[in-house]
C-alpha cells in the first residue's frame, strides 16, 4: 500500500490510498475538513492494509519488475516465521552477497581476535647491529599493509623495517628471503572476465601483498605544452634489472597538452616483463590519478619492502629473493612453507595486523573485493593444508554445513567477493547465514559492520532514506545482478532477516535497486 497525502503533514482532505494486489489496483479518495467549524466530517477508520506477503508480490509482480527472476526470503529472526518468499531455495548469482558466507565463517573458525602475523625470522641473533645471515619472511597474506589500517602502504612497510631497527638489525649481510610457499601462486580464479583484471576491483592476490592489491599512478601535466608529463605510482619498488639495465615498474610515454586539449590516458600490463605502459596526454598543470590491479603483487610488494628498509636505514647486502615452492631445504633443518614453526628459526621482529573483527568491517561495509579474497585463502592456510581457492572454500563450506545447516549443493564458490559471476546460492542458505551470526558473541559486531542506509563510505550511503539504524544489509551488483541481504528492525520492533536476489532483469541497476528498496520498506513497516 502506497499513501500520499498534500503535505507532509497528515491531511484528510485528500489522502489517496492505493492497494497493489496482482492485477488490480483500488484507488479510494477520502475528502473531508480540517478545520474546526461545526459540522465538520470526522476522519474515517485507517484504512487496512493488505498481508505483507501480498504487498510484496505486488511490488514482485509490478512491470516491468515482472520478467526479473526474483529469490527472496524474509523471516521473523526469534520465531523463525517465514513472513514472505519467492523461489527462496534456487540458486542465484549473488555478486558481492557472496561476501556474508565468507566473512562469517571467518568469524565462527579464526575468531573475532585473530590477528595476521607478519614476522621476520633467522637462525641467528643480531650482533652490534649485524645480523650474519639471511632474514626470513613466511607471508601470511596480511590483507592489512596499507589503507585504511594505514596511511599509507608506504607507512605500513616503514612500521615493519622500524620494527627490525627496535630489535637491533641495521644490517643483514645475506638476502632478505619472503617465503610466500604456504599459499599456491593461483591469484585469480578461473572465472573472472578479462576486463576485471586491470580495474582495482580485480586486484589480484597473494601471500605478500600490499596497498590492497593495487597500483596507483598519478600524472601530473607540465607547466608548458610540449614537454613530457611527469609520473609517480604507489607502491614505489625498485627498478627492475633486465638486460643488463634497469627499467621502471612503469614505463610511460604522456604528453602535455595546452589548455583546452583532450586528455586521454591508456595503461597497459606488459606480461613479459612484468611491468606497466602508460600512454597518452594530460592538459599543462592537470593531475589525474589510476586505481589499478598491481597485476604483479607479491614482486610488487617484495620490492617495496626492499625499498624501505633501504629507505629506514637497514641494509641488506645480497637484495631480495621469493621463494614460490613449498618444503624446499632452507638452512639447518627448515623447509619453506614452515619457517615461522621450525625449532632452528628465531623470531627477530614484526608485528601483528588489526583483529579479525575491524577487517571484516572494511569488507562489508564498503564491498572491498581484494580483502575478501584474501580472507579465503587465510582460512585455507590455517585450518586446511594451504592457501589455496580450494582449500579455503572446502573449509568455509563445511563450517557453514556444521554451524548454519547450509548444504553444499546450495552453494557454489568460485571467488570469496562475488565478482565471479560462477557463484552461487540461494536466499534461504544466506538468511541461514545471517541467523547463524546472529547467535554468536560477535553477531552484533557483524551486524554492525554491514553497510547501512545514510552512513559514508558503506554502499547504502545513497539508499533507503531514512532507515538509518533500522535496515543492515550487505549489496550485491554485477551486470543482470543485483541483492541486498542483512537485518532489518521493522515498525513493531521486531528483528526481520532477509534476502533479495535478482538475476536476468534487462533493466537498469538503478531500476532494480529501486525496486529492492521498495521492497524493503514495505517489509519494515
Amino acid at each position: 500500500m502506497v499513501v500520499t497525502t498534500t503535505s507532509e503533514i497528515p491531511d484528510f482532505r485528500a489522502i489517496r490510498i492505493r492497494w497493489l494486489l496482482p492485477g488490480m489496483v483500488f484507488t479510494l479518495l477520502a475528502s473531508g475538513s480540517t478545520g474546526c467549524a461545526t459540522g465538520a466530517s470526522a476522519p474515517g477508520p485507517s484504512p487496512v492494509l493488505p498481508p505483507l506477503s501480498e504487498r510484496v508480490d505486488a511490488l514482485l509482480e509490478e512491470p516491468p519488475f515482472d520478467r526479473v527472476h526474483w529469490g527472496l526470503l524474509l523471516m521473523d529472526a526469534r520465531s523463525g516465521q517465514i513472513l514472505s518468499q519467492r523461489n527462496p531455495d534456487l540458486l542465484f548469482i549473488p555478486g558481492s552477497n557472496m561476501k556474508l558466507p565468507v566473512t562469517a565463517a571467518a568469524l565462527g573458525l579464526l575468531g573475532p581476535d585473530y590477528r595476521w602475523q607478519t614476522s621476520f625470522f633467522s637462525p641467528v641473533l643480531p650482533v652490534d647491529g649485524v645480523l650474519n645471515g639471511h632474514l626470513y619472511l613466511p607471508a601470511a597474506g596480511d590483507p592489512t599493509l596499507g589503507e585504511p589500517f594505514h596511511e599509507s602502504s608506504t607507512r605500513a612497510l616503514n612500521a615493519l623495517a622500524d620494527s627490525l631497527l627496535a630489535a637491533g638489525v641495521r644490517e643483514v649481510t645475506g638476502r632478505l628471503v619472503v617465503d610466500v610457499s604456504a599459499w599456491d601462486s593461483t591469484s585469480v580464479p578461473e572465472s573472472w572476465m578479462v576486463e576485471d583484471l586491470s580495474v582495482s576491483a580485480g586486484a589480484t592476490g597473494g601471500a605478500f601483498v600490499v596497498h590492497l592489491g593495487e597500483l596507483e599512478i598519478e600524472v601530473r601535466g607540465a607547466d608548458r605544452a610540449g614537454v613530457a608529463a611527469s609520473v609517480d605510482w604507489t607502491p614505489r619498488g625498485q627498478d627492475l634489472e633486465i638486460g643488463g639495465g634497469s627499467l621502471p615498474f612503469v614505463e610511460h610515454r604522456v604528453d602535455t597538452l595546452a589548455d583546452g586539449g583532450i586528455s586521454h590516458l591508456r595503461a597497459s600490463f606488459l606480461p613479459e616483463s612484468r611491468r606497466w605502459l602508460l600512454e597518452g596526454a594530460v592538459t599543462v598543470g592537470e593531475i589525474r590519478t589510476l586505481s589499478l590491479s598491481a597485476r604483479d603483487p607479491v614482486r610488487l610488494g617484495v620490492d617495496a619492502l626492499a625499498r624501505a628498509l633501504a629507505d629506514r636505514g637497514v641494509e641488506v647486502t645480497d637484495g631480495a629473493e621469493i621463494i614460490w615452492n613449498r618444503d624446499l631445504p632452507l638452512e639447518t633443518a627448515c623447509s619453506s612453507g614452515r619457517v615461522a614453526s621450525c625449532a632452528e628459526m628465531l623470531h627477530i621482529a614484526g608485528m601483528p595486523s588489526p583483529p579479525l573483527i575491524e577487517v571484516v568491517s572494511a569488507i562489508l561495509g564498503p564491498s572491498q573485493n581484494w580483502i575478501a579474497n584474501q580472507l579465503v585463502r587465510t582460512i585455507g592456510a590455517e585450518k586446511g593444508v594451504e592457501g589455496s581457492w580450494s582449500e579455503g572454500f572446502s573449509v568455509i563450506g563445511g563450517s557453514l554445513e556444521a554451524e548454519a545447516q547450509v548444504r553444499f549443493e546450495e552453494v557454489h564458490w568460485e571467488d570469496g567477493s562475488g565478482l565471479s559471476n560462477h557463484n552461487l546460492i540461494s536466499p534461504r542458505a544466506l538468511v541461514s547465514i545471517l541467523q547463524y551470526a546472529r547467535h554468536q558473541p560477535w553477531g552484533p559486531a557483524f551486524r554492525s559492520s554491514l553497510a547501512q542506509p545514510g552512513v559514508e563510505d558503506t554502499t547504502l550511503s545513497s539508499r533507503l532514506e531514512g532507515l538509518n539504524g533500522r535496515v543492515f544489509a550487505k549489496t550485491g551488483s554485477l551486470s543482470h545482478v543485483n541483492s541486498l541481504s542483512g537485518y532489518i528492525l521493522a515498525a513493531d520492533g521486531r528483528e526481520l532477516l532477509f534476502s533479495i536476489l535478482t538475476n536476468g532483469a534487462n533493466l537498469s541497476a538503478i531500476q532494480v535497486r529501486g525496486q529492492i528498496d521498495a521492497v524493503v520498506r514495505e517489509m519494515i513497516r
